[in-house]
């Protein structure tokens, strides 16, 4: 941002459009420029806690300065006759960026400029002279306009550096992530602890989080965790490593905070390869229920177990899925596959009689119909576990080509 020539002091001459009223009022405003400066200063204190917390030297060196250059700046160019719109932006940008160092939200920001916008107008009004009245309409146009492309500019700047810091915070979290799952012994681990400057528990259980916007919620859901508690991005997901001592407390925290998110977790492990290997397993276990069609819930360390046998390893689960697609060509009215889960699940021919409402002579045909197709006899223990992974396999596969 350019340096502002010195504003012009009471009874100075100042260069104006000759014979126009809108000159003429912003060259009468800007005799006044340092009160109407501190006027708006004081309203921003009083009316804006974020900066009444602020102390004076950041009042001084970086609040007033700003407002100074924008009323300057637009009614210097008014008087002249100039275009007032703003072509200068790199400084307002710069004291977006610097509102959220200083730990100002953006809306109180905002809510200055507002504030700095109305305290202005209400200095042009008194300054406007009789007969001078059909110059505010065009004076009032150009002035919000010109405010509110001055805040544009400064929340512009404000969202770059939240971004970047975002960023740097996310970055840092994954780091931490990393070193944690790497840290094989005492001494890794106590270096860890050091160079992140955070203490470091003993034991953790990993809980990874999967939803929309996961990452955006990221810094609520470490708000609603016990302390030490570790998260941030994996992926897409979010990974979470609650201090083992308070394992349970952290899993109800997220079930509340998450509860429209899809939740896996699994034992507390000791830093290092085997907490990673957990990790990995919850990792599998929430992308199974994903594709099992699971939009939000609790999936713990025996859950979905099938599922993630079978998509773990991809070409067996191609053969595991062939007995099925045999059956679903032969089975033209769903009879068979009804029957044969029903069967798996209990067991029994009475029950699945019960179940699919069809004689047990009925279920009894339907099976060894099944062990024709598929050269798998349900009855048989190890030919039923087959079977259950083959339906799996084909269930799976149909919702990913959805």
């Amino acid at each position: 941002m350019k340096r502002a020539q010195t504003p012009p002091r009471p009874g100075a001459a100042i260069a104006t459009a000759a014979g126009e009223p809108v000159a003429r009022i912003a060259a009468r405003l800007l005799t006044d420029l340092d009160g109407l400066v501190q006027r708006m200063s004081d309203l921003y204190r009083r009316l804006i806690p974020e900066y009444a917390a602020l102390d004076q030297a950041e009042i001084d060196g970086q609040v007033r300065p700003v407002s100074r250059w924008v009323v300057e700046h637009f009614f210097e160019r008014v008087a002249a006759g100039e275009d007032p719109a703003l072509d200068e932006v790199d400084g307002l940008r710069e004291s977006g960026r610097r509102r959220l160092e200083m730990g100002v939200p953006l809306e109180p920001m905002l809510h200055a400029y507002r504030l700095a916008g109305r305290a202005v107008w209400e200095a042009v009004v008194a300054a406007t002279g009789p007969g001078e009245e059909p110059a505010l309409g065009e004076l009032g146009v150009k002035w919000f306009g010109f405010m509110d492309e001055a805040s544009s500019a400064a929340a512009a700047g404000y969202l770059e550096a939240s971004h970047d810091r975002l960023r740097e915070v996310d970055a840092h979290r994954r780091a931490l992530l990393d070193a944690l799952l790497s840290a094989d012994d005492g001494h890794e681990l106590a270096a860890v602890g050091a160079r992140f400057l955070t203490p470091v528990a003993p034991m953790y259980a990993p809980a990874v989080v999967d939803g929309p916007d996961v990452h955006a919620r990221m810094d609520d859901l470490a708000a609603a965790l016990p302390a030490e508690t570790v998260c941030g991005p994996w992926g897409q997901q979010v990974l979470v490593l609650l201090p083992g001592d308070a394992a349970s407390a952290g899993l109800a925290a997220l079930g509340t905070v998450a509860n429209d998110l899809l939740v896996g977790w699994s034992v507390a492990m000791a830093p290092g390869s085997g907490l990673r290997t957990e990790v990995l397993d919850v990792v599998d276990a929430v992308n199974a229920a994903r594709r099992r069609g699971h939009q939000k819930g609790v999936i713990g360390p025996t859950d979905l177990l099938v599922e993630r046998v079978v998509l773990g390893r991809p070409q067996a689960s191609e053969r595991l899925g062939q007995p099925a697609r045999v059956l679903a060509g032969a089975d033209r009215g769903g009879g068979l596959r009804v029957t044969l889960e029903a069967y798996l699940d209990c067991g029994s021919v009475p029950e699945t009689a019960q179940r699919v409402y069809v004689h047990p002579n009925t279920v009894s045909y339907r099976l060894a119909r099944i062990a024709a197709l598929t050269g798998l006899d349900p009855r048989v223990p190890r030919e039923a576990a087959v079977l259950v992974l083959a339906l799996a396999a084909v269930d799976l596969t149909a919702q990913e080509a959805l």
